[in-house]
């Protein structure tokens, strides 16, 4: 069953299914390791003809930007597909890969790492004719499965011709207890592999991310050929379908023609992602007075505003260390005009489905201007004897167009 497919069929990248930075730091990492790139917007992002370009280049102060994509709906387990144009030149690194999200709480956690593949040239010790691909820091180097074209110990694919002279199509099933990984139909290699945290327990949902690294202690090894760039990373379509009993038999990921057997690769577990709070559309009151359920009227400066606002919560959601903010916010500026907050177990009304209500006071805002109401849910949590606040993922379905997953969720909009 197909699950999140994007064509790059749009004029521009469509940012609710994709950031363009990790989500480490608060969402803004631009680098991961000793990369010299810097992930950028500055049409690192081009779309044309149906593909999306991850452009890098190198710019005026000798340094390098790129661009990447990580996508905001997230997954555990099936099977995620890409088809690609590598690029070439000494230094580069595209990659495909799989790194976790947020956990229940709000935290990340490295590893879990799955890297469909890495795509280095380096001059040297790594050309190509090879790809990588594995787990990061796997528990165990014991193979079910290895095609004479993979290396196990250095986790290398080699290939009698170069990988970068035309499109190929990456592909990885992922399991409860198995990786296997595709390229261009014909499966390289499986292997046991469990998606599990430092601390041995099981890994927040992963995100899938494709990026176009430039140089650094891999890559970069015996230097970078600057006269390549600039260059593209060429993506065709990223789907991902999930193989559980629940898709019917279905043999093909959306038009894909290489979608592995699901009779062979599939998998009894139905979890297709972590559950999260869902923040439903309001019920708006404004002041004594309104002409329209969005704009604000009353001119006597003595105003508020009340919402009614349904939070579908999963099922066994801890609630004792958890509260609901809820904020008006400029929508130009960003700036916040108030804050409320509420416990969350002070629900006044359950419904159906695990949906509790929360009445929301807010003082409305003295001067004219378009403001959001946005709610977002803080855990409490303690780590080495001290408290530490973060926000919890949630879905957002108001009726706002916005990313499916986030921290942050716009409930309604007011025009002063």
């Amino acid at each position: 069953m197909l699950v999140f497919a994007d064509e790059f069929d749009r004029d521009s990248l469509d940012r609710t299914k994709w950031a363009t930075r990790y989500i480490y730091q608060n969402e803004t990492l631009d680098h991961f390791n000793d990369e010299k790139q810097r992930y950028r917007d500055n049409n690192n992002h081009i779309l044309s003809a149906g593909v999306l370009d991850l452009v890098a280049r190198q710019v005026a102060d000798g340094s390098y930007e790129s661009g990447m994509i990580r996508s905001r709906q997230t997954f555990y387990y099936g099977y995620f597909e890409a088809r690609v144009f590598l690029p070439k030149g000494r230094g580069i690194w595209p990659a495909f890969w799989l790194v976790g999200d947020y956990d229940r709480d709000g935290r990340t956690w490295h590893p879990p790492e799955l890297d469909i593949f890495e795509f280095v040239i380096n001059g040297k010790d790594d050309t190509e004719k090879m790809l990588h691909s594995g787990p990061q820091k796997p528990a165990l180097d014991t193979f079910n499965f290895v095609d004479d074209t993979f290396e196990t110990r250095h986790g290398e694919m080699r290939s009698s011709a170069p990988l970068n002279e035309g499109w190929h199509v990456a592909g990885l099933v992922w399991t409860p207890t198995e990786i296997t990984f595709f390229w261009d139909g014909r499966p390289i290699y499986s292997r046991p592999y469990r998606w599990l945290r430092k601390d041995g327990h099981l890994g927040p949902p992963a995100q899938v991310v494709l990026n176009f690294a430039v140089g650094g202690g891999w890559a970069g090894r015996y230097g970078i050929e600057d006269r390549a760039f600039p260059q593209s990373f060429k993506i065709d379509y990223v789907r991902v379908c999930q193989f559980t009993s629940s898709d019917g038999g279905k043999s093909r990921c959306g038009d894909s023609e290489l979608t592995p057997d699901p009779t062979r690769y599939g998998y009894s577990s139905d979890i297709g992602d972590m559950q999260k709070p869902v923040l439903l559309a309001p019920d708006l009151i404004l002041g004594a007075s309104t002409s329209d359920s969005q704009v604000l009227t009353e001119p006597n400066g003595h105003r508020e505003i009340r919402l009614h606002l349904p939070i579908q919560f999963p099922p066994s959601y801890p609630t004792h260390n958890r509260t609901l903010q809820v904020s008006i916010t400029d929508q130009l500026t960003g700036a916040r005009e108030s804050t409320v907050t509420a416990a969350l177990h002070v629900a006044q009304d359950e419904g159906s489905n695990g949906t509790r209500m929360f009445d929301v006071v807010l003082p409305a805002p003295k001067r004219p201007g378009t403001f959001v109401i946005k709610g977002q849910i803080a855990a409490a949590l303690k780590e080495n004897g001290s408290q530490v606040v973060y926000n919890v993922p949630l879905t957002c379905s108001t009726g706002i167009v916005q990313p499916v997953k986030s921290l942050t969720c716009d409930l309604t909009l007011l025009k002063n």
